[in-house]
């Protein structure tokens, strides 16, 4: 079961480094979407850096809950500008990815949860 779990992660990671890679490229597509939402261009290579970041700290047990969270916040902008800007089409990606990002949120939590219950029977 470990064994499918990193290959979602590598998946999810090679997803975010491809829309990272997209943006902080400036790839056409890309820039027409950050141009009809009016956000200016250096967003959108910000975003890019991040997710490219993100995508690094999601193969990485420790910053994985991080990266996980930062993504979280990012995807739910996305979704709200595509939202707000009447982009319905554009909704299904980030709204996979979001689910994605927030089970491996969950998943790290509880993991933690397991680690401090142990800890505390050790430390009784």
């Amino acid at each position: 079961m470990k064994v499918i779990g990193y290959i979602v992660l590598v998946v999810l990671a090679g997803v975010f480094v491809m829309t990272g890679l997209n943006k902080v490229m400036g790839a056409e597509m890309m820039v027409q979407t950050f141009e009809s939402f009016s956000y200016p261009k250096w967003t959108m290579y910000l975003l890019g850096a991040v997710e490219l970041l993100s995508a690094v700290g999601l193969l990485i047990p420790r910053t994985r809950m991080l990266a996980a969270g930062v993504l979280t916040f990012i995807l739910i902008g996305a979704l709200g500008s595509h939202l707000i800007y009447g982009q319905y089409g554009a909704i299904a990606l980030p709204a996979a990815l979001l689910v994605a990002t927030i089970v491996v949120l969950v998943i790290g939590m509880r993991k933690l949860e397991e680690e401090e219950s142990i800890l505390e029977v050790i430390q009784a």
